[in-house]
């Protein structure tokens, strides 16, 4: 995953300031084991491979050690509500340079029926690393990995989400993940830490667990079944290969500013839009594999992401442009691997 390889005038001006960075770095990961935290860990030891990694994940039911076996100099089982055994990891860490907080409870259904591990997960798990950070490797760069689902959601006819966008989540997931932003918020404003959330839209690549809704379409494609969509199947959502998003998180912790950053592709698809892709992908008809199943409770209706801050402050492009395309590979890497 050697995202950095100039690809265009832009990309190559990305790379050139890249290359001036001291990749010897001791960086600091939650969360590897999941999916977007271990597409990036992949990413750093692609990019930099003379980083010193150490990754901290409670290894739940999401996720897959097996995808960065090997690429971290420490992989430590830890539950981020274990304020004791976290602070020993900082004590004998202290020099950490970055720290990526991608560590969360992520499952919208699962946070609706079961609310209180994700409380305790997402906001005091945020709250227990932020005070190892700040009392004791202050000179790192904190990078704090949200969601867009923390602005409510949005109608047809309205802008897409800026970074002064007010929070106003709708499900427990999504109050838990603006809970976590407001401490970030506060520890910037309250300690002068050098902290930056960024805010991303749905992701699609490898390493996805089978419950989130790509891995359900593909596997009731793959087995004959039909595929359970929500509602009427309207509403809509940005999605972003995970390899740009990985970037993205890279490109605010190298260059960005303590504050928020949005992620967004543009790429915006009702739910059906988004099966009937993946139907034609496996030469089926939308209207033989579809079930229409009861609407999520306080369904969001649509997200989408501006990213003009990204983009103009830091240069940041994304550089999976053909989601068809590349969904087609993705398709063909999960019926391979399996996630």
């Amino acid at each position: 995953m050697h995202l950095l390889s100039s690809i265009g005038p832009k990309e190559m001006e990305l790379e050139e300031k890249f290359k001036i960075m001291d990749r010897k770095r001791r960086i600091l990961v939650t969360g590897g084991h999941g999916f977007i935290g271990g597409n990036f860990i992949r990413f750093l030891k692609d990019n930099f491979p003379d980083s010193y990694i150490v990754n901290i994940d409670k290894n739940g039911y999401a996720s897959n050690k097996d995808y960065i076996k090997g690429l971290c100099d420490e992989d430590i089982k830890l539950n981020l509500k274990d304020s004791l055994y976290l602070e020993n990891v900082f004590l004998k860490h202290d020099k950490f340079d970055y720290i990526f907080h991608f560590a969360a409870e992520s499952h919208v259904d699962n946070s609706i029926s079961g609310p209180t591990e994700f409380v305790e997960s997402n906001v005091l798990g945020t709250q227990n690393l932020l005070e190892c950070y700040r009392k004791i490797t202050p000179h790192a760069r904190f990078i704090h990995i949200s969601t867009d689902e923390v602005y409510g959601h949005l109608t047809w006819n309205e802008d897409p989400f800026t970074e002064k966008t007010p929070i106003a989540p709708r499900s427990p997931y999504s109050a838990s993940k603006a809970s976590s932003d407001l401490l970030c918020l506060a520890y910037i404003e309250t300690y002068n830490l050098d902290i930056s959330i960024t805010r991303c839209c749905n992701n699609y690549g490898p390493n996805q667990h089978k419950e989130k809704f790509l891995p359900t379409i593909i596997n009731a494609l793959k087995d004959n079944k039909k595929i359970p969509v929500y509602g009427d199947g309207t509403n809509v959502r940005e999605w972003m290969h995970v390899h740009d998003h990985t970037l993205a998180v890279w490109t605010v912790a190298t260059r960005g500013k303590p504050g928020v950053y949005n992620i967004g592709s543009g790429n915006e698809l009702s739910n059906l839009e988004l099966v009937d892709m993946l139907c034609k992908i496996f030469n089926k008809d939308i209207d033989d594999c579809v079930k229409f199943v009861e609407d999520r409770l306080g369904h969001d209706f649509r997200y989408a992401i501006d990213n003009t801050k990204l983009k103009e402050e830091l240069l940041w492009e994304p550089m999976y442009n053909n989601m068809y395309k590349e969904l087609e590979e993705y398709v063909e890497y999960f019926l391979k691997n399996g996630r």
